[in-house]
């Protein structure tokens, strides 16, 4: 299969566009990210995301690794701040309600 042959179609017969966004560490190194899911909980707004590769081949190669981030509030220019989730509890938390949700539609590992 060539790779241009790799458009993804959804049931109902319509193409797939993820969404992306592209975050920037404080090292201005720039990372992609398709948002898989998003939840409201606790007050706090969640995204589940998935490195973004524009390569379809290396795509196909990278192993999945689901990553939660807590949407902060804007910094000094207005922009949206992503913190990565690193409290154990809530984590866990969080995960579970994404784990339960995603696992209606991709293949997860227990």
């Amino acid at each position: 299969m060539q790779d241009k042959d790799l458009d993804l179609m959804l049931e109902d017969g319509d193409e797939y566009a993820p969404t992306i966004i592209t975050l920037t560490d404080e090292n201005g190194e720039s990372f992609m990210f398709e948002i898989v899911d998003e939840i409201d909980y606790n007050e706090e707004h969640y995204l589940a995301v998935v490195e973004h590769f524009e390569d379809p081949q290396k795509a196909l190669e990278a192993e999945p690794v689901l990553i939660i981030f807590r949407v902060g509030d804007a910094d000094e220019d207005g922009l949206e701040t992503f913190d990565i989730v690193d409290d154990d509890e809530e984590f866990f938390e969080v995960g579970g309600i994404f784990e339960q949700r995603l696992r209606e539609v991709y293949d997860i590992e227990e």
